[in-house]
């Protein structure tokens, strides 16, 4: 009967770190473009991490409540799932039997705030988390099935201006060698 509980309690082990394992992670960005009418369209781009797909992904929302300044609106995602706005947060999740996010791989998720990317993306406003079932189920850092608490970093975006000086000067270049050439 010794040989039998010592070999049960070393398959819970072995199941047990295995499950460890296979902690999930994500990493992501946001962007923001203004808009009309005192709006921001932002743009978050989430990166699966983990060893598990993901297949929903709550921005704005931890254990302790949601948690962004105002009320988002008009939400979208390059995979297809359904949006789903839940007061000062969102829920993208897919339930519409779209892609799920596979380790490694990225998708763009979208909305519109009249919260500047300041206000959006200064603690605790942005912590979000993401999950390997479509049904949001309220935990965080659970392996296997939810990501750690992570907030979105700010994506350097150049500014228009200094595109247009770049374009400027690339043109200037290409004058010059066009002119040389043609001596």
């Amino acid at each position: 009967m010794n040989k039998l509980s010592g070999l049960t309690a070393s398959c819970f082990i072995l199941a047990s770190s295995i499950i460890s394992s296979y902690a999930q992670s994500a990493v992501a960005t946001i962007s923001e473009v203004t808009g009309s009418g005192g709006n921001f369209d932002y743009t978050i781009t989430l990166q699966n991490t983990g060893t598990l797909n993901l297949n929903s992904f709550w921005y704005g929302w931890t254990i302790s409540g949601n948690n962004l300044p105002s009320n988002p609106s008009s939400a979208g995602n390059s995979l297809g799932w359904a949006n789903v706005l839940d007061f000062n947060s969102i829920q993208w999740q897919n339930t519409t039997g779209a892609s799920a996010l596979a380790p490694g791989q990225s998708a763009t998720f979208t909305f519109v705030s009249t919260s500047t990317l300041s206000a959006i993306t200064t603690p605790p406003s942005g912590a979000s988390v993401a999950y390997t079932s479509d049904l949001v189920q309220f935990n965080q850092g659970i392996a296997g099935q939810s990501t750690a608490v992570f907030s979105p970093t700010v994506a350097s975006v150049p500014e228009p201006s200094s595109l247009s000086i770049l374009a400027m000067g690339s043109a200037i270049v290409a004058i010059s060698f066009r002119r040389r050439a043609a001596k």
